[in-house]
């Protein structure tokens, strides 16, 4: 073969190579691009859905938290007994519509109709059922065996077929977690109430992680037990951590972590170091061990934005915030009962003074954080012996726990 016809053989060899090389580079990186783009156009997709689950959370909150809470009457369609204290009243509409939904943490007020409470009382219970399942649930442990008590009431007297007067559903105190966050819930107690849609609402969002801290007093005193295990086992995805303070005998606990014997501190709360930052603590319980959890939270770290808490117990102990000096007197003049009265040291809130000179005030919770009992005030300055839960409007006042400062003109 001649040489000159050998060169041209080769150099249509690799001139082909190069030819074959080029489309073969330009086709693998459009097969790469295209793969990319794929992955670009999944990552945007998740994050418009995740925007969108976000607005559609936040409408949601605006709408209900806009809506105008009312009195109505709901029947009582079934009671069942949650533990040795606790009972549930399901609730529905008598012309059965169903109820207004509410954001997961929410509460209802009820009022007494019990033939010994005159002046119908009305307590503040937190809605323990899914959140927009049409129907209403409260589950009430029983304080008290006074006549004017409404826990006593419903145990005693309230039954299926019978109709409450209630208002609502409104609060402060609800699941407000962005999806990429973690949710702690903690509860002692009947605090687990509001704990139950909470869990549930979360389950729906992309929550970073769920864990639960619940403490109990003993198996006896253990409300919706079947329910919590029945959700450990089909979602191993919730950190379910059930705290018993008196372990049954023979019992070991649980090696899945379940079941704890003793009680839980703030440091169990905390899933690393690095997790306080991204964490979002829910808090239920009895006054004082709530107290002692949030400030335990505080000293090891955890912003105070990120521990939120429901208190609805009430307190009648004379006020602290004028002890100080025995002899200070405020008049309060209440414009339309056209009464007045002289507020005293020995008064434990504008709410108490009121009812003592028969001025009559809505009131739920006596903690701030119902916002029941809000009314305006048209003249003076006035203290919170305790930090309100509840948002009032511009010139509004919790007459439940507040006092006096100076006189004062209550439009009420």
């Amino acid at each position: 073969m001649e040489p000159t016809l050998i060169v041209i053989i080769l150099l249509t060899f690799l001139l082909s190579c190069v030819i074959v090389k080029t489309v073969w580079g330009a086709v693998s990186d459009s097969l790469q691009n295209r793969c990319t783009n794929k992955q670009l156009l999944a990552a945007e997709h998740s994050d418009n859905l995740q925007l969108t689950n976000t607005l559609k959370q936040t409408y949601t909150v605006l709408s209900l938290n806009k809506r105008q809470a009312r009195w109505r009457d709901v029947m009582v369609v079934k009671v069942v007994q949650e533990s040795a204290d606790i009972r549930s009243f399901y609730l529905t509409d008598q012309e059965h519509e169903p109820l207004p939904a509410s954001l997961p943490g929410q509460h209802i007020l009820v009022k007494s109709a019990s033939a010994g409470d005159s002046n119908g009382t009305s307590r503040c219970y937190s809605l323990s059922d899914d959140c927009s399942a049409g129907h209403w649930r409260i589950s009430v442990k029983k304080h008290s065996d006074q006549p004017q008590s409404v826990s006593r009431w419903l145990h005693a007297e309230v039954a299926a077929g019978d109709v409450l007067q209630v208002r609502g559903p409104s609060g402060a105190f609800y699941l407000k977690t962005a999806p990429d966050r973690n949710v702690v819930l903690v509860s002692a107690g009947v605090g687990i109430t509001p704990m139950l849609p909470m869990l549930m609402e979360s389950l729906r969002r992309s929550c970073r992680s769920i864990v639960c801290h619940l403490q109990f007093r003993d198996v006896a005193h253990m409300p919706f037990a079947d329910s919590l295990l029945s959700l450990a086992q089909k979602r191993p995805d919730v950190a379910m951590n059930i705290w018993i303070s008196r372990f049954p005998e023979g019992v070991t606990q649980s090696s899945q972590g379940l079941f704890h014997e003793g009680k839980f501190q703030a440091a169990d709360l905390i899933l690393h170091p690095g997790a306080i930052e991204l964490s979002d603590f829910y808090i239920c319980g009895p006054q004082a061990w709530q107290d002692r959890i949030r400030r335990d939270l505080l000293s090891l770290g955890v912003p105070p934005e990120f521990i939120r808490y429901e208190l609805f117990q009430q307190s009648d102990l004379p006020s602290t915030a004028n002890s100080s000096d025995k002899s200070v007197q405020h008049s309060i003049h209440f414009k339309q009962s056209r009464a007045n009265a002289q507020f005293q040291a020995s008064h434990p809130s504008l709410l108490a003074c009121a009812g003592q000179h028969n001025v009559a005030l809505e009131s739920g919770c006596r903690t701030g954080a119902c916002g029941t009992c809000a009314i305006r005030l048209m003249s003076g300055r006035v203290r919170y012996t305790r930090e309100p839960q509840f948002q009032t409007q511009a010139n509004e006042i919790l007459p439940c726990v507040c006092v006096p400062e100076s006189d004062l003109e209550l439009d009420v």
